[in-house]
């Protein structure tokens, strides 16, 4: 009995050394672990995150201009006219000096009107030749564009689209069933590529006449662009 006792007392000191053992080591592996990922002042200056809008980055990847020339093809609708409704078909070239500013060297519609209810009531009731009021059918601008914004983001939690936003202004001609009269035309676009070739963009701009009944065209618009 007396040396089952004292064998079970050295087991119980034997636990308590290697519970002792095992504190000693965790507290090694901790102060270890610190100093292993405490960055000396000067690489943490050199190489260390950087805070961007109150949040530290710790990887910064630049965006890349996919072409610097690019075709457009694209459909859009002129809903604020009292009279008609219009839809057009356009097309544009544009060429990217950089990754922040372009050239939109032409930008091109031409708009297919039908008319609203409005225009039928005036020629019920008050004889009103349709024709007689003003619609465009034909719009021209060049423009400046600078791209505000660009980056990447996921779709779907699958895919990495590059993406590019931009406002635009310029001065062009709008062409009517009354005459030809001059614009001033500016705008906003957003466009996400597909590869480093082919976008899908949307947009939105006013092409305001100087002259004419009916100043403020505005129109919205979908499309796609082919980069070379």
């Amino acid at each position: 009995m007396r040396i089952v006792t004292l064998v079970s007392q050295y087991n119980r000191k034997l636990d308590i050394l290697d519970f002792k053992n095992s504190l000693y080591l965790v507290l090694i592996l901790v102060i270890c672990s610190l100093k292993a990922h405490a960055a000396p002042p000067d690489l943490e200056e050199q190489f260390g995150p950087r805070p961007l809008d109150g949040v530290y980055i710790e990887a910064l990847q630049s965006y890349s201009n996919p072409r610097s020339s690019q075709w457009g093809f694209d459909f859009g609708v002129w809903p604020n006219q009292p009279y008609y409704n219009g839809f057009s078909i356009g097309l544009n070239y544009t060429y990217y000096f950089n990754k922040d500013h372009a050239w939109e060297v032409l930008n091109a519609s031409y708009i297919y009107t039908v008319d609203t209810g409005l225009t039928t009531e005036l020629a019920d009731r008050y004889k009103v030749d349709p024709k007689s009021i003003q619609r465009s059918n034909l719009i021209a601008s060049t423009n400046y564009l600078y791209n505000f914004a660009y980056g990447k983001f996921i779709f779907f939690g699958q895919n990495i689209r590059y993406f590019r936003s931009y406002i635009l202004g310029g001065a062009g001609i709008v062409s009517s069933n009354q005459g030809a009269f001059p614009n001033v035309s500016f705008g906003w676009g957003f466009d996400t590529f597909v590869n480093d070739r082919i976008s899908w963009r949307i947009g939105v701009r006013d092409n305001y006449a100087i002259g004419g009944d009916h100043p403020n065209n505005i129109v919205f618009t979908l499309g796609t662009g082919y980069g070379f």
